[in-house]
């Protein structure tokens, strides 16, 4: 009897090995920056599950395999990681897996040095370009059409997984073109050695370039449309409504969107309104919404102004408290509050987050304060100016929600460029990583029902084939092109 126990327990023992999973392989055990970067991938992914609406709503499931594929796309990486910029690219890389603007990476090291052939590249007008050359041969403005072979629309897919860039959208190219010609020693993109320059084969001379020189000459090449909001005359008898953002931070910012609210209504007879929201990156709909109801009154916008009004917002309950990367002022120099876009608050939201926690649910899909009635008929349009609204790569999040509605209302016409895009998450959450190099933000709530999908830019009914930074340029085409259309 005692044998065939022994036979049995040595059966059982063969069985249960051979059904029981393999074990893991162990981790490779990283040095240097290879890691640091292990250690602060480790902990966004920690960051990603007890904070991302994604990882609780709606498919927890599919959300674990992007992470779980972004991670073993991070282990490949770190194996050619021996650098600062290899440890930037695979932090990079492994956000961009997300393919989500607001789940991001951004970093407070710089590097000292660089390499650059000479000129680096910026996208205008649909072609890329020379810009701040120093070579004689290659004066700015000449076009740069291929690389090893390969356009510059290729290597700009080639570069924006590593530089955290959203692949596949017009706002790729203007993002990627001035680091083609910019190299840090990358592991995983190699520089280009030869290229076809204004029509011409050209080897490219690398050499070396301070990282403080050459930022210089990106930002020149690549100028920030500015934050301003202003009203100023345009032609003989328009208004150019300069909307620079939607997130006041400090009292200066939010008193030019009062003063615009007030000026408004003396704009509704004019001949043609612009709304210009070039680099504009969003902030809280509240501040577009105060500048349709200042211009087109309560009842029109209340028509017209539905595309809100689909969302069912939906959040992440169980986060910690994070870090703003960019607190608004405080005290005297505070923002004002922003203009009021629905009901005042009974302390219904504080009441179900409340209940919601209690029961211990992770993420509560709130009511859609934003649901305003809709007049029975629809009322007077009260504005008689022709109305465009002039976009750029850099029209992103609510930015990109003022164009939603606006282009619901008649006549109104999108023009310049395709916006940037967003998905529909939003309010990201930020912590800095472990390593001290930076910052880290995901996104806590999501929003179902929006028209709009995922990553899908707006696009213009007409659009600029020149340099959209260049106002000038804009200004006349808009007088010569797109208002001499209306007159014909």
């Amino acid at each position: 009897m005692a044998k065939s126990v022994i036979v049995l327990s040595i059966a059982l023992a063969t069985a249960s090995h051979a059904t029981s999973p393999a074990p893991k392989a162990p981790r490779p055990i990283y040095q240097g920056w290879a890691a640091m970067a292990d250690k602060d991938i480790d902990f966004a992914i920690d960051w990603f599950k007890g904070h991302d609406i994604l990882a609780v709503y709606p498919d927890p499931k599919a959300f674990s395999a992007v992470l779980a594929k972004a991670r073993r796309q991070a282990d490949g990486d770190l194996k050619q990681v021996d650098s600062f910029e290899g440890y930037r690219q695979a932090m990079k890389h492994f956000f961009s897996t997300f393919d989500d603007a607001h789940a991001y990476i951004s970093f407070k090291l710089t590097q000292t040095r660089f390499q650059w052939p000479g000129f680096i590249a910026v996208y205008r007008g649909g072609r890329f370009v020379a810009a701040q050359s120093k070579l004689t041969s290659v004066p700015d403005g000449t076009e740069i059409s291929s690389c090893d072979g390969a356009s510059l629309v290729d290597w700009s897919q080639r570069i924006a997984p590593y530089e955290g860039i959203i692949p596949g959208l017009e706002s790729t190219r203007l993002r990627a073109a001035p680091l083609i010609f910019r190299d840090a020693g990358s592991p995983f993109v190699k520089r280009p050695v030869r290229c076809v320059v204004g029509g011409k084969d050209m080897d490219l001379a690398w050499h070396g370039i301070a990282g403080s020189d050459l930022a210089q000459r990106v930002e020149h090449a690549t100028p920030e449309p500015g934050r301003d909001v202003s009203v100023t005359p345009f032609g003989n008898d328009g208004a150019w409504v300069k909307l620079g953002n939607f997130d006041p931070l400090n009292r200066k910012e939010s008193d030019a969107f009062e003063a615009l609210f007030r000026q408004a209504p003396s704009l509704r007879d004019k001949a043609v309104i612009v709304f210009d929201v070039r680099g504009n990156g969003g902030g809280p709909y509240e501040w577009f919404m105060g500048v349709l109801r200042s211009l087109y009154g309560d009842a029109y916008t209340d028509y017209y102004a539905r595309a809100r009004m689909q969302i069912d917002p939906v959040y992440r309950l169980d986060k910690q408290e994070g870090q703003d990367p960019q607190p608004p002022e405080t005290g005297d120099n505070a923002p004002s509050a922003p203009p009021r876009d629905t009901p005042p608050d009974d302390g219904t939201e504080d009441r179900l987050i409340a209940a919601a926690k209690a029961r211990g649910d992770r993420f509560i899909q709130l009511p859609n304060f934003h649901r305003v009635p809709r007049p029975a008929t629809e009322p007077a349009n009260p504005v008689h100016a022709r109305v465009l609204v002039l976009t750029d790569y850099g029209c992103g999040s609510a930015c990109i929600g003022f164009v939603d509605e606006l282009k619901r209302f008649p006549g109104v016409l999108q023009i310049g460029t395709e916006t940037f895009v967003d998905s529909r998450t939003g309010t990201a959450l930020a912590t800095r990583l472990p390593s001290g190099n930076g910052t880290i933000g995901v996104p806590t709530m999501t929003r179902d029902g929006r028209e709009r999908n995922d990553n899908e830019p707006q696009k213009p009914m007409l659009r600029f084939e020149g340099d959209i930074g260049d106002t000038a340029a804009v200004q006349a085409w808009i007088r010569d092109i797109v208002l001499a259309k209306d007159r014909h």
